[in-house]
């Protein structure tokens, strides 16, 4: 059954349920990534900042060991001393520190943006099952870790053999030379050793992941019932969506309607089309529309102007057009001032020969 469930999960996850999981704390991480840029971090520091410690170190020690501490050794003396003794160390090793810190905070930065949840703190009784955990040992993540783990040191290895495969033969041709000059060799060869190593540790990091990425992502993963259920929840019913529509046209219409006695001419397909227009000179800088419609609502406008004695004028084009490019509401265009200008004047016209009462609302 859990098999069939993982196999109907084949749509991605859905931009709320990846924002939900991220409050969670549950996003792609890669332990790699912090290792391989703490290992960078920590060999650049050594290579600039590591004689000068190390000789800040072996200064502290040889006046340690040098027997110059004056004074009597009280309890309380070689406590104060080992209290300096560590303090200055500290001192000396705190810009490691807080690179360390920084680089870790910034792996963790790159890899999912700014995050703060304490969510992976919250107690779960699933972590207490002996049987999960069991699970969880013999699952094919433990798999693919120990085969990542066999990959590290399968890498490391090998780039460590191609750093000191000839250091043998030049350490045996320097047999005649001084014990410094060795140990500089061979200190040159272990940093270029560790370089490698770096580089190994960032092309594993870039790897894992985005291999990362792709298994939360896969874990994620939706059926298709569960992206139906979710826009449903995010965009409501479809059902009541289209209600809602049908109930804002509706009102629409009505407020529609209730201009139409008030419109100086209908213009008509003459069946198809209706287009009732009001005009009133000084305060409009051009004919409104107020009302149109086709089929059935068409009918509606010429019965209701009919009633209230507004002139229908039947112009085809002129209907077609006005139907297709003025919305409710909107004024005239330019490009049509003169066919309804005609039209109005021609209204105009049979009012002053047939002058009739006009229902005020």
């Amino acid at each position: 059954m859990a098999d069939e469930d993982k196999d109907s999960k084949t749509e991605d996850p859905t931009g709320n349920r990846l924002n939900q999981s991220r409050q969670k704390g549950q996003v792609a991480n890669s332990r790699e990534v912090p290792t391989a840029l703490l290992f960078l971090a920590a060999l650049s520091l050594f290579i600039y900042r590591g004689e000068e410690l190390w000789l800040a170190l072996m200064a502290k020690m040889r006046f340690f060991l040098s027997g110059q501490i004056g004074g009597e050794l009280t309890p309380n003396g070689v406590a104060l001393l080992f209290e300096q003794i560590i303090y200055s160390s500290l001192r000396d090793l705190a810009p490691f520190f807080v690179v360390f810190v920084l680089v870790a905070f910034v792996s963790s930065v790159m890899q999912h943006g700014w995050l703060f949840s304490l969510g992976p703190l919250a107690p779960s009784l699933s972590k207490l099952n002996p049987l999960a955990g069991i699970k969880r040992l013999f699952s094919m993540r433990s798999v693919v870790e120990l085969f990542k783990s066999i990959l590290k040191m399968t890498v490391v290895g090998f780039a460590v053999y191609l750093g000191i495969k000839d250091s043998g033969e030049r350490v045996l041709a320097l047999t005649a030379t001084s014990v410094v000059d060795v140990i500089v060799m061979m200190g040159n060869d272990v940093i270029a050793v560790l370089w490698r190593v770096a580089i190994a540790f960032i092309i594993m990091a870039i790897i894992d992941f985005y291999y990362q990425k792709y298994e939360h992502i896969k874990g994620l993963r939706m059926t298709k019932q569960e992206v139906k259920d979710e826009m449903k929840q995010m965009d409501g019913d479809p059902l009541i969506k289209g209600r809602i529509r049908q109930l804002q046209r509706e009102m629409a219409q009505k407020r529609m309607m209730q201009e139409v006695p008030e419109a100086d001419v209908v213009i008509t397909n003459p069946t198809h089309f209706s287009v009732a227009l009001v005009y009133v000179q000084g305060e409009m800088p051009s004919p409104k529309l107020v009302a149109k419609g086709r089929g059935v609502l068409a009918a509606r406008i010429r019965d209701l102007a009919t009633e209230n004695g507004v002139p229908l004028v039947e112009n085809p084009p002129l209907a077609r057009t006005l139907y297709r490019d003025v919305e409710v509401e909107q004024n005239v265009p330019p490009d049509l001032f003169k066919a309804v200008a005609e039209v109005l004047a021609y209204v105009y016209g049979l009012r002053r020969r047939h002058p009739a009462p006009r229902r005020v609302l």
